[in-house]
């Protein structure tokens, strides 16, 4: 599965309606990802139900219908079978992978005789997804690339999936009990980064970090895909987490994804520059003691503090139970 982009992009377009040489996506079921004539991804989910009316679903660069027989080819015997089909816009090639690799996620956890019901359940959630893609982006590029590179250099990305924010609302960018890690990057000569008195809070019982990754931009440097499917690579046997991943990345891109995307990072220079301090390090402004000041926020220069070992720091921060 991890090159299945590689693998969809090798496949030939569809000669015509309803017939597809495709990949098989398991072992238990028979879904497969085929290219539609005009050379999007299509995927056909198997489905056990008897046929019956149901409207299909379209939004804006994703596509469903239901209960259509297609015969498919893979590299065994021709099939031909009842199965859901969830479609692209051709329209997006910039987008195709990001689709593949969250509607592959997806359908991992659909039962092994998937009736229309389950299918229409998956293609719903997969439809609230891809309606981020149509709304403004939730942060930065450079915060969603750092976050993902902390989870990339934790040395438990599984873990580090766990408690990573389930959405934009979430108090810390890593969280469980005994842990608070906020996550700043800067494309500044100097780490400074902007802060809240809020994000500098540690738990009760536990230890409070802050990750400082200095960026900068490269041609051929990587991108949030290139990170993300590394970090896919590493998590094994945990369906949900994959969708968490390719969900918060749909969610920080927004409706600027094709822009976004092309934004590069030299990977050597964040390792380089990679910090890690404990929150009690960090420069900070007096509590006002004013119960009608809620919110302050300030910018903190960390360049002249020492970080010793960081991944060392991260890797055991994340370890921990």
């Amino acid at each position: 599965m991890s090159n299945l982009f590689d693998s969809f992009l090798a496949l030939p377009n569809a000669s015509g309606v309803g017939s597809y040489q495709a990949i098989s996506l398991s072992d238990r079921r028979q879904d497969f990802l085929g290219k539609s004539a005009a050379g999007a991804p299509i995927f056909l989910l198997h489905d056990s139900s008897d046929a019956t009316y149901n409207p299909g679903i379209n939004f804006r660069h994703l596509s469903a219908e239901f209960h259509a027989t297609c015969r498919v080819q893979t590299d065994g015997d021709a099939i031909e079978g009842q199965f859901c089909l969830v479609w692209c816009d051709d329209s997006a090639p910039e987008l195709h992978e990001l689709f593949v690799r969250c509607v592959a996620a997806a359908i991992e956890e659909l039962p092994d005789a998937s009736e229309t019901k389950d299918l229409e359940s998956c293609i719903l959630r997969l439809r609230n997804l891809f309606r981020a893609l149509a709304a403004p982006g939730v942060r930065e590029i450079s915060g969603l690339w750092a976050e993902l590179f902390v989870i990339l250099k934790s040395g438990n990305p599984t873990q580090a999936l766990a408690c990573w924010h389930a959405g934009q609302f979430d108090k810390f960018d890593f969280s469980r009990p005994g842990l608070h890690l906020e996550v700043k990057s800067t494309l500044k000569r100097t780490r400074s980064h902007d802060f809240s008195l809020e994000q500098l809070q540690p738990p009760m019982s536990g230890a409070g970090f802050v990750a400082s990754v200095m960026l900068q931009m490269l041609t051929g440097g990587l991108g949030v895909l290139d990170l993300a499917r590394s970090i896919e690579a590493n998590v094994h046997g945990s369906p949900r987490l994959k969708q968490k991943l390719w969900e918060n990345v749909a969610l920080s891109l927004g409706v600027d994804f094709s822009d976004l995307l092309d934004k590069k990072f030299d990977m050597s220079y964040a390792e380089r520059g990679f910090a890690m301090y404990d929150m009690s390090e960090v420069p900070r402004p007096a509590s006002s003691g004013d119960p009608r000041v809620t919110d302050i926020r300030f910018v903190s220069d960390l360049t002249g503090i020492q970080s010793d070992r960081p991944f060392e720091v991260l890797s055991a921060a994340m370890s921990k139970q």
